[in-house]
């Protein structure tokens, strides 16, 4: 199946959100099988931003489906 670039505002914030959300999983992940204390904290540090990315992505979101310009 070929997918097509996403072209809407909304199409973009969704394709951007589903790849936070990924990162953020692939950090999870990486920092519950890790047994380095110092490699363990950067992996949390990292999954943290991906949280922080989710929900700014997020609230573009609504704003964009609420008809407003995103902030």
């Amino acid at each position: 199946m070929i997918q097509t670039a996403p072209k809407t505002p909304t199409e973009i914030l969704e394709a951007a959100l589903g790849r936070e959300r990924q990162a953020y999983e692939f950090y999870s992940k990486l920092a519950d099988n890790c047994r380095i204390e110092g490699i363990k904290e950067l992996l949390e540090k990292l999954r943290d931003e991906e949280q922080k990315h989710i929900q700014m992505i997020d609230k573009m979101l609504t704003q964009v489906r609420l008809g407003h310009e995103p902030v």
